[in-house]
């Protein structure tokens, strides 16, 4: 253990904690024990992914399970694998691709770990099929404050399990779960990209791809008003079949995994170039977010007419490659800078969505792009998900802006409120405690549970302190 100055992936977010590194969980209930020992609280922590501080600890301890990443077994004839914590998406993708089989819902950061993404119940591009994260979860073993390792899965202790999903490390620690992969055609998929000129169509042509693709994510303008107002570009995607016999397979999938690593060690070569060309570019904000939305969508639009929109590519990069290509959320929102990823209902979407594109176009720093994902509901005790629409919004106020920032940050999140929607806690660092309890009105039920499991709240976070930790009068 060693003290760092510890950054959440949004780098106005830092604190000094005190860092465990565990490598099984024996060394986690060692970490448990000393944390009791020295009254000091623990915040576990995966690959660092989430934005704010949901993963910081000020003058604390943190948990980095990274290290304890093992994969367990893998049955094929159920599909179900088995890992430690620390185990990321890409450790498990080279375990499984290969033979046909994938795991859903995952984000596009190809080193997120498991528990990361389960405490934070992160999303895919397929969360109208698949849900998010926490739904591809079997079962998990959860070390708790008091030394007990709870065996859990969703008939037995429920409650317990809903909450741990979702619940950002403030139960216990985990320290193994199981996953339901989904067996594939191939590791290739065909790609769409239909550009569509306002909301309504953009709606309309969502039903279609709900019903006819595997995946999509859209890309909205965030600067396109009047009748263009919500004008888009879709990209759908399907698994296509791939013949070839198992070695021949096994080689494609090798070729993708080492392209893509050959991308990883490329794009952390350039970050900080392309971080100082980002950040030029946004001092010049209304002009450059304009100009980019204006390009892309005629580009989008050229290139579909010119039938050259369409094309197949593996899932690996499908999946994975937009993190190379287009510049990180650290990058974009800069020191002062935050994220907001939202839901609304699909009852609403039309409303809500233009609502918020209205109050982004009337703020001093609108957002380079707006990204939507479509989602399902879940029972997880506190989730942000919705039978809807999640907007993804990136933000680079600059200093002279601060204040007015602040206010169209409330106005969106109250916006969000009204319209029955959620906000993404694993990127938040904005909320109020008032606009939390009215977001999440299940809280008093985590909180019930938590003072059953942890009633010394020896897991706690600076994001736990901000918006959930009971104030004393």
């Amino acid at each position: 253990m060693r003290w760092e100055s510890v950054t959440a992936l949004i780098g106005s977010q830092r604190a000094d904690c005190l860092v465990a590194r565990p490598r099984n969980e024996g060394q986690c209930r060692e970490v448990v024990d000393f944390c009791r020992r020295q009254g000091l609280s623990l915040c576990p922590r995966g690959g660092a992914y989430s934005y704010g501080d949901i993963i910081l600890n000020d003058q604390n301890v943190i948990l980095d399970a990274s290290g304890f990443n093992r994969i367990l077994g893998f049955d094929a004839d159920t599909g179900r694998l088995t890992v430690e914590p620390g185990v990321t998406m890409i450790d498990v993708l080279r375990h499984v691709l290969h033979k046909r089989f994938v795991l859903a819902s995952i984000p596009s950061e190809s080193t997120i770990t498991v528990a990361g993404a389960l405490g934070g119940n992160v999303n895919g591009r397929d969360g109208w099929r698949m849900g998010n994260f926490g739904d591809q979860v079997v079962s998990l073993k959860l070390l708790t404050a008091g030394g007990e390792l709870l065996e859990l899965d969703r008939g037995t202790d429920g409650d317990i399990f809903r909450s741990v999903i979702g619940g950002m490390g403030l139960l216990g620690i985990v320290v193994e779960v199981t996953l339901q992969l989904q067996r594939v055609p191939s590791p290739f998929l065909e790609i769409t990209r239909q550009p569509l000129r306002d909301i309504d169509q953009l709606l309309d042509h969502m039903q279609w791809v709900e019903a006819n693709s595997d995946f999509a994510v859209i890309w909205l303008d965030p600067t396109a008003r009047g009748d263009q107002l919500g004008r888009a570009v879709v990209h759908a995607t399907k698994w296509v079949e791939r013949e070839g016999t198992p070695d021949e397979l096994k080689l494609q999938v090798a070729g993708s995994f080492e392209r893509l690593q050959k991308r990883l060690r490329q794009s952390r070569m350039v970050a900080p170039i392309t971080r100082w060309i980002v950040s030029t570019m946004l001092q010049f904000q209304r002009l450059s977010v304009t100009s980019f939305n204006i390009f892309y969508f005629h580009y989008s639009r050229l290139r579909h007419r010119l039938h050259s929109a369409d094309n197949v590519e593996s899932f690996l990069r499908y999946n994975f490659d937009a993190s190379f290509i287009i510049p990180s959320a650290s990058a974009v929102c800069g020191p002062r800078g935050y994220t907001l990823q939202v839901t609304v209902p699909r009852s609403h979407a039309k409303a809500a969505i233009c609502r918020m594109i209205g109050l982004v176009q009337a703020s001093p720093c609108r957002p380079p792009k707006v990204i939507v994902r479509v989602h399902r509901m879940d029972d997880y005790t506190i989730s942000f998900c919705e039978d809807g629409y999640s907007l993804n919004f990136e933000l680079h106020p600059k200093r002279r802006h601060v204040e007015r920032m602040n206010r169209f940050v409330e106005q969106l999140v109250e916006c969000v409120i009204e319209y029955g929607g959620k906000v993404h806690l694993a990127k938040d660092t904005v909320l109020t405690r008032d606009q939390f309890q009215r977001l999440f009105p299940r809280y008093r039920e985590f909180l019930a549970l938590k003072r059953r499991l942890d009633p010394e709240e020896l897991f706690q976070s600076d994001m736990y302190r901000r918006l959930i930790k009971p104030t004393t009068t």
